[in-house]
């Protein structure tokens, strides 16, 4: 167990009483736009709309060849974060909170967790 010790003040006393430290961490499921910068090399504009229209709208990860199509650049757009909330998530949890050691404390869909 993670602690550190501390001596607080009672505002307006003199009482002071030690209180100890504990190190927690939680993990939240959130969506957010990624943009992804890349290449194609045709003959023209319309070879490379058709190339990138023949994927179907899949990810260009997956279409990165090094030889016609190059990603040049990724980035995550942090002004698009939204929380996704459990009815979002098939009933699963989106919230999780755990010690340092990674055991899980509690979860925003299981009141048994709460307890």
């Amino acid at each position: 167990m993670e602690v550190s010790a501390k001596l607080l003040k009672f505002p307006n006393t003199k009482t002071f009483i030690a209180m100890n430290t504990y190190n927690f961490y939680q993990d939240q499921k959130i969506t957010c736009w990624d943009r992804i910068r890349f290449e194609i090399k045709a003959r023209s504009y319309e070879d490379a709309i058709d190339i990138i229209k023949s994927w179907k709208g899949e990810d260009v990860i997956f279409m990165e060849d090094c030889k016609q199509v190059f990603i040049s650049e990724f980035e995550r757009l942090y002004d698009t974060s939204e929380r996704v909330f459990p009815k979002d998530n098939g009933g699963q949890s989106t919230i999780e909170t755990f010690d340092y050691t990674g055991v899980e404390v509690c979860n925003n869909t299981d009141p048994q967790t709460w307890k």
